[in-house]
């Protein structure tokens, strides 16, 4: 019994603790409009992550096709929280620290316009739902819209399954609720073989 309440209470102190943490950086977050930007390269919009230092890269994120609204604020040091339930297919429950941050999903069991409509709901300012294959290095998708007629008014991005998988193991190996990414990164005029890229990646 006494094992079972210092388990509890070592969790309650980790959940407490990233709070705080995420809390620290929503104070650092800085908006600003990027409508004179150009931030599509090849279709595709890019997010930097910061925080866990061990996934410290450039990824390479997809906009959904048909649904959903695109990037009219760039963010700075934003909180990537993962979803729960991570398949984002019913309500999230974590949607106090969803709120006003970015959720990532995992793709599977439900329509990309049913996870987006549930972290909208959740009060995400955007999705980033990741393929459930995590060895997929290379193959995106186009997430298109199902035969509902939910309005999505966030933005929802698709992820790579390797980076999806990697960043998920990090922030699980630190036991941490989300990362810290700036997203929309621009990358007009840059090289993309001079970009800090995750060394599995093929673009």
């Amino acid at each position: 019994m006494m094992s079972s309440c210092k388990e509890k209470a070592c969790r309650l102190l980790t959940i407490i603790v990233t709070v705080l943490k995420l809390t620290d950086a929503d104070d650092q977050i800085r908006v600003a409009t990027t409508t004179d930007t150009n931030l599509i390269f090849g279709n595709s919009l890019f997010m930097e992550v910061l925080e866990p230092e061990d996934i410290r890269f450039l990824f390479k994120i997809r906009p959904a096709k048909n649904f959903g609204s695109v990037f009219e604020t760039k963010y700075t040091r934003m909180p990537l929280i993962l979803g729960n339930p991570y398949n984002g297919c019913s309500p999230l429950e974590n949607y106090e620290i969803v709120k006003d941050r970015i959720v990532m999903l995992k793709r599977g069991d439900c329509s990309f316009v049913t996870k987006t409509y549930n972290a909208q709901n959740a009060g995400a300012v955007a999705t980033i739902i990741t393929d459930n294959d995590k060895n997929n290095d290379d193959s995106t998708i186009d997430m298109i819209k199902d035969e509902t007629d939910r309005e999505v008014n966030i933005p929802a991005l698709f992820l790579l399954g390797k980076d999806g998988y990697m960043i998920e193991r990090s922030i699980q190996r630190y036991r941490l609720m989300g990362a810290i990414i700036n997203i929309p990164v621009n990358m007009t005029g840059v090289p993309i073989n001079t970009v800090n890229k995750p060394p599995w990646t093929l673009w």
